[in-house]
């Protein structure tokens, strides 16, 4: 034991190694910054060396990194296993101008599916003139690969659909309001839990709840009220920003009587209001009650523009009968009277003995022997 003891207390002996000797004229070596920089300035060739480099690939279709021709078409509806020479084919096979017309082929890839290439659908076609151009489009509607493909020319966006009026309309946003209307609800929501469910955003004035007559359950559909313009605008954004107030230890320059200074900072944290009993809800603002009643009941309301135009047409064409001097006719508002029926069920003693009349002497009598 003793002799491990002193065999493990001796030190190693060094190997004879060369000393290391240091350069002091050489340069400073660069900087991790210089050497990003440098490796960036690598990454990103110019676009001559990109061409040549894809130009000495080889396999490597140089349709794409030539120049865009000012004519060309658009080809769409096509089969996802249609490739670049299967367009060449169909084109030339077709048409009667050369394969050196097509200048470029560009056709945008989409996701691998049994580790097969495929494409979007669609392709652009650049072409040598106009002539080619209209040439190609008349080949519209015709097969390639089992599917019709529609062919116009690239810079013709005809067949989109306009934005009309309605559509500009339904998409433009109601003014804030007071006054929010909840959609996607569930069918056993209650007026009670819908207000403890908005609560969190500010006080509530009122809730309306539409229900099925029969049965009474909720339709999928509210009306919240609040108290404040602010509570209605967080409700529509689905959160509300609550303050937490924690206790953060913070360590001062001087320690007084071994205790650290305890400070309050409010923290603020999302309430999120936009799912109710696992739906998501929709939320957005309202007319107020005053003013949805006016539009609809009031002086100038729809309902009562209808009745008012109809009056008028009514006794405009009263007013033209006048003039001309013709008989005025029955205005619609007249109830049309009843005219007796011209015959009876009935001859004339039964109705009287049925109503009870006295019946007039004849001049005969009835004597029995």
């Amino acid at each position: 034991m003793a002799g491990l003891g002193e065999g493990s207390q001796k030190k190693r002996k060094l190997k004879d190694v060369p000393e290391i000797e240091i350069d002091v004229s050489a340069p400073e070596p660069p900087s991790k910054k210089a050497l990003r920089k440098a490796k960036k300035k690598v990454a990103e060739p110019t676009a001559d060396s990109t061409t040549q480099q894809e130009a000495s690939v080889p396999g490597k279709e140089q349709d794409d990194s030539k120049k865009r021709s000012d004519y060309g078409i658009w080809i769409g509806n096509l089969a996802f296993s249609v490739t670049k020479d299967d367009l060449r084919k169909f084109l030339t096979s077709n048409c009667t101008f050369a394969d050196t017309t097509i200048t470029r082929i560009h056709m945008p890839k989409g996701q691998e599916k049994f580790g097969k290439a495929q494409n979007k659908g669609f392709a652009y076609i650049d072409l040598a003139n106009d002539k080619a151009v209209k040439e190609a489009v008349g080949l519209s509607e015709q097969l390639l690969a089992g599917r019709r493909v529609l062919i116009k020319d690239a810079k013709s966006f005809d067949g989109r659909p306009e934005k009309s009026e309605q559509d500009s309309a339904a998409t433009t946003t109601k003014p804030p309001s007071k006054r929010i209307f909840v959609g996607n609800l569930d069918f056993d929501a209650t007026k009670e839990v819908i207000a403890e469910h908005f609560e969190r955003c500010g006080a509530i004035t009122h809730v309306h709840v539409a229900t099925f007559q029969d049965t009474g359950k909720c339709k999928g559909y509210a009306w919240v009220e609040f108290d404040e313009l602010v509570a209605a605008e967080a409700a529509v954004k689905g959160f509300v920003m609550v303050n937490e107030d924690e206790e953060d230890d913070e360590g001062s320059g001087e320690e007084e009587s071994g205790k650290r200074r305890k400070s309050k900072r409010p923290r603020r944290r999302r309430v999120w209001v936009n799912q109710l009993h696992g739906r998501p809800l929709r939320m957005e603002f309202a007319e107020d009650a005053t003013t949805r009643y006016k539009k609809r009941f009031g002086k100038d309301g729809e309902g009562r523009k209808k009745d008012e135009s109809a009056i008028t047409e009514v006794d405009d064409g009263h007013l033209e009968q006048e003039s001309t001097g013709d008989k005025p006719q029955r205005s619609q508002r007249e109830k049309p009277k009843r005219s007796k029926p011209e015959y009876s069920r009935y001859d004339t003693e039964t109705v009287q003995k049925l109503s009870g009349a006295i019946v007039e002497a004849q001049g005969k009598k009835i004597t029995f022997d």
